[in-house]
């Protein structure tokens, strides 16, 4: 079965850079997963790092500003929020911020949306962060928002949480009927019912190969209930890649790239690491239990030998 590949960078913290513009290395990282062909490059929606990446006070530019800068800066590669938090503005305001962000890209953006976590980041932008069953609820009504603006000429919406009154969003998205919406989670009552009602993609954030089908094997069931189709949502995984050509590599890659707000069991779990042959073997076991588009990222991704030993030996195998 083959997959597909996206690069996500969770984080602009370069250590071998550490004197370049911190954008300037996140569009060349960009510009060469375009060239080594990448499907699409995503971006976390934080307002400041998160401590298992990297520490708090380094640098995390704003999701969808940054964006639109790759989409300006690129021709192909796809471009991805890994996910917005719902929580964080508007929806309406969101929806005119993606459209636009299509427009630039010409038919690129996919939209990932969440129902937000971080309840300290919340908190430290003065942003209300409620319990989760009503962030739940404030998700689909934003993604129903997004909707509505993204295809009526003249928008309205009457929801508990969101309102919009005969709204105008012009230039419209590129991307017909609208662009594609991934959902993020492992809820099965709530998260995975919005996705098999609204979304046209999922991201399983991590998990087993077993666990990975489980979930997937919920997610079935709600499409079946709501009637809509299964195989039409692309199943992506996020997972970060550590290439080591032995375990004694390995070990002092753990040591070297391990943040501090992790450990190394952590750190083990979370990354799929090894000689491409490893990681290509860890990879398949995922796609026979349903994932077909792996969204990878790397601890030393300004390195771009990685990406480039990453394009070259293990992606192909999955063609």
């Amino acid at each position: 079965m083959p997959a597909q590949f996206g690069l996500q960078l969770p984080s602009f913290s370069f250590p071998t850079r550490a004197n370049d513009n911190v954008f300037d290395v996140g569009r060349e990282i960009t510009q060469t997963a375009e060239e080594l062909g990448f499907d699409s490059v995503w971006l976390m929606d934080h307002l400041f790092q998160i401590p298992v990446v990297a520490p708090e006070t380094d640098p995390l530019p704003e999701c969808w500003s940054s964006l639109a800068a790759l989409a300006a800066s690129t021709t192909r590669i796809k471009l991805g929020s890994l996910v917005s938090a719902a929580g964080f503005r508007s929806p309406s305001i969101l929806a005119k911020i993606t459209s636009t962000i299509d427009v630039v890209s010409h038919g690129r953006l996919i939209v990932g949306m969440g129902a937000g976590w971080c309840d300290w980041e919340h908190k430290a932008y003065g942003l209300d962060f409620p319990e989760v069953g009503v962030r739940m609820r404030k998700l689909e009504e934003a993604i129903q928002v997004l909707l509505a603006m993204w295809t009526q000429e003249r928008a309205t919406f009457e929801g508990k949480y969101y309102q919009v009154r005969d709204a105008v969003n012009s230039p419209k998205p590129v991307q017909k009927p609208h662009p594609p919406i991934l959902v993020g989670g492992n809820g099965e009552k709530v998260t995975l019912r919005i996705t098999a009602q609204y979304a046209q993609a999922h991201n399983l954030g991590g998990g087993t190969p077993e666990e990975c089908a489980r979930v997937l094997g919920v997610l079935r069931g709600h499409c079946q209930r709501l009637g809509t189709d299964y195989d039409a949502i692309l199943k992506t995984r996020l997972t970060p890649v550590m290439l080591a050509a032995d375990k004694a590599e390995e070990a002092a890659k753990i040591q070297r790239l391990c943040p501090a707000g992790s450990n190394e069991p952590h750190f083990r779990n979370r990354t799929i690491m090894g000689t491409p042959d490893q990681i290509s073997q860890q990879l398949q076991a995922l796609v026979d239990a349903g994932v077909e588009y792996f969204i990878v990222s790397f601890w030393d991704v300004e390195e771009l030998d990685n990406l480039r030993t990453f394009a070259r030996e293990v992606m192909p195998r999955f063609a």
